[in-house]
């Protein structure tokens, strides 16, 4: 048998030789589970937040961790995406919605910035709605990250904006602004159909909300969006879509109502005996509420004189244009609907007056008023003293059977919540029925057919609304807010006068 001392030596080498099997059993775990790196990049964390409790801190941490590589979101933040949903659902004004969204998300993901991208059919756009801005922008749906998102139906979570090909930095050179971490979300409809897209940039790490805010580099302390933030904004844009669609039928249905009521209006003021100049001043002003516009006017032919004449909304002073002048002129000349969604991007439209006035026009609407159908001995007498009175017309020939009486002009469509907005195809079906209505009704008015007005005439005006100082033609830009459809025309009548001058 074997001596006592040579047993324990045994026993001792098979304790080392299981020991050393233990350390390479450890070293393996370590290497293949990645341990080491697990808790360097904890530690990393922890001594980058520099939290006043670093164990809450810690544990708070490995929860996160936990979460992102589960499917399901944590008790706590189902607690926050409910109460965000629920608030974000209650508004039904558009405006309302939209800045819910936005600061909801802000407080829900800890990020520094949110914007909320609105697809509108009308123009074929998206709307952009900002944190950091005051008003919406359009911006092309096929442009970016973002369009790419949009497009796609696709979720994009970005680290560090820098390094992705799509994203454009010329952005933040222009705000000296830093975007390192982003997430993008479509937001779709009941039909699976894009809408518009969630994004939120720079997510904040947990540290004092005030210290980052203060911090004009924010994006240098910015981290990753994680899986979480990923979950809560897959959820989060659901009920966004949900919340949209109800503003929308909302916006739809206070428009409609307020075009109805505007029309009763109408009929309900013309059934009244009034004299021209103030049934020109309550067409002027139906017309305005019914499609919801900044600023309307309404032209009325004046053949003998080859004019169109209105009279100011805010002096009942009369204006005088030349009949072919401007939009309104080629919408009198053509009879024909013109319809501008961008003044600027419109060779007609004179950019001058603008300056002048330092209104900005973005959309037109002009209508033609027509007369009722008029027999063909009617047409042919008409035709005759027109002639007679112009034999160098060369307007085009009017609509068979009508005359093109007046037109009424609409500037800057604006949407309910004060936003400016385009004129649709629903706008000029409802004008051009209140133009057929109205435009009988002035075609019979004494003065229409009169080249001058008597002194009582001229007074109808200033009785509504003050009396006149100086002949419109004139002076008609000296009046800030005179309308602006007066104010295009009334600019190139200027310029046609200088140029007569010179020539003179």
């Amino acid at each position: 048998g074997l001596s006592p001392e040579h047993g324990h030596v045994r026993g001792m080498a098979t304790a080392q030789i299981s020991a050393a099997a233990e350390r390479e059993a450890l070293d393996k775990y370590i290497r293949d589970g990645g341990v080491e790196t697990s808790i360097q990049e904890v530690v990393q964390s922890l001594i980058a937040a520099k939290p006043e409790k670093p164990r809450e801190w810690l544990l708070a941490h490995l929860e996160r961790e936990l979460s992102n590589e589960s499917h399901d979101l944590s008790e706590s933040d189902l607690h926050r995406l409910f109460a965000a949903t629920r608030k974000i659902t209650s508004e039904i004004v558009p405006r309302d919605a939209i800045d819910s969204v936005i600061r909801e998300t802000l407080v829900l993901l800890n990020c520094d910035r949110v914007s909320l991208y609105v697809f509108d059919k009308k123009v074929q756009m998206l709307r952009l709605y900002a944190s950091s801005l005051a008003t919406a922008v359009r911006m092309s749906p096929w442009q970016g990250i973002v369009g790419n998102v949009f497009t796609s139906k696709t979720m994009m979570n970005i680290p560090d904006c820098y390094i992705d090909p799509d994203f454009d930095k010329s952005a933040d050179q222009q705000s000296n602004y830093l975007t390192r971490s982003l997430i993008a979300v479509p937001i779709l409809d009941f039909e699976g159909q894009p809408i518009g897209v969630l994004q939120a940039v720079n997510k904040m790490p947990l540290r004092d909300a005030a210290e980052q805010k203060a911090d004009s580099q924010v994006g240098a302390r910015a981290v990753p969006f994680e899986r979480t933030d990923e979950l809560i904004l897959a959820y989060l844009t659901q009920h966004v879509g949900i919340a949209l669609r109800n503003a929308e039928v909302y916006r739809e249905a206070i428009a409609t109502s307020e075009r109805s009521t505007g029309l009763l209006n109408t009929i309900q003021s013309l059934s009244q005996d009034l004299g021209t100049q103030s049934m020109l001043l309550t067409i002027t002003m139906h017309a305005n509420k019914i499609v919801s516009c900044e600023r309307a006017t309404v032209f009325l032919v004046d053949d003998t004189n080859h004019q169109l004449w209105s009279v100011s909304t805010d002096t009942g002073q009369e204006i005088r244009i030349p009949k072919t002048a401007g939009i309104a002129g080629q919408c009198c000349s053509e009879g024909k609907v013109i319809n501008i969604a961008d003044a600027y991007a419109d060779d007609r439209f004179n950019v001058e007056v603008d300056k002048k006035t330092g209104f900005k026009t973005h959309s037109i609407l002009a209508v033609p008023m027509l007369e009722e159908d008029r027999t063909d001995s009617e047409m042919h007498l008409a035709s005759g003293e027109e002639a007679r009175s112009n034999p160098a017309s060369k307007d085009p020939p009017q609509a068979e059977g009508k005359r093109v009486i007046g037109v009424i002009q609409m500037i800057n469509k604006m949407s309910y919540d004060g936003q400016l907005d385009i004129f649709d195809s629903s706008d000029v079906q409802v004008m051009e029925m209140f133009a057929t209505f109205v435009g009988p009704k002035l075609a019979v008015s004494s003065m229409l057919s009169r080249t001058n007005f008597d002194v009582d005439e001229r007074k109808e005006g200033e009785l509504a609304l003050g009396p006149m100082k100086e002949p419109a033609v004139a002076h008609a830009h000296s009046h800030k807010r005179t309308s602006t459809a007066a104010l295009v025309s009334v600019g190139e009548v200027e310029e046609e006068e200088e140029e007569g001058g010179d020539g003179a």
